[in-house]
């Protein structure tokens, strides 16, 4: 049985808090497209053609709700990042590209596909793209090969979805699922240097 103090320590380690949330935004984005299905009325039906079209579902507050909650987690992944990377060996990079993405999110948000095709899927490249271009840059060595094969299927998965051999939202399912992944091993070898990044010295506390 896990102790009190344990747990205490535990949570006012940084590592264990960065660890824990990182692999919650995982969890969160990976569900979004299920918990939309879900909530879009009775069961059963079948899945919209995107996620963007959850916003003219009855329950129209649940994708507005989610896609905030989203939003709100990657710019505060991105405070994260800069309050501990002096502390920790993550990319600075995280600083920036989270609030680009959680800025991408509103984006989406605030303009409905169907009234606003230009700015709302201006924002949603923003997104996706942005995804597997994170995905392909910001890795560590040793998910090199990982990191562009998943970055190459985010990209290769809009092509097929624009000529109809996948839905619009499988291929924004796979680009939430391949984030989701790039997140899960940024919490994993954490003493190892990411790319793009000379080395530094940790401060201590």
């Amino acid at each position: 049985m896990i102790s009190i103090s344990t747990i205490k320590r535990k949570l006012a380690d940084p590592l264990f808090t960065f660890k824990l949330f990182e692999r919650f935004i995982a969890a969160f984005c990976i569900l979004i497209p299920l918990i939309l299905w879900l909530t879009d009325g009775f069961l059963p039906h079948a899945f919209r053609s995107s996620i963007s079209m959850y916003v003219y579902m009855s329950n129209s507050f649940v994708f507005g709700m989610l896609l905030s909650i989203a939003a709100m987690l990657f710019i505060f992944n991105g405070a994260v990042y800069f309050k501990n990377e002096q502390f920790m060996h993550i990319s600075w990079h995280g600083q920036w590209y989270n609030v680009v993405l959680g800025l991408s999110l509103f984006g989406v948000i605030c303009f409905p596909c169907n009234e606003y095709p230009i700015p709302h899927y201006t924002f949603a490249i923003i997104f996706f793209l942005g995804n597997a271009l994170v995905t392909a840059f910001f890795y560590k060595d040793n998910d090199k090969t990982l990191s562009i094969i998943m970055a190459i299927l985010t990209i290769a998965s809009m092509p097929f979805a624009f000529f109809g051999i996948v839905s619009l939202l499988v291929a924004e399912w796979i680009s939430l699922v391949v984030i989701s992944i790039h997140f899960i091993l940024s919490t994993v070898n954490m003493d190892k240097q990411v790319n793009f990044k000379k080395h530094k010295q940790l401060q201590v506390r």
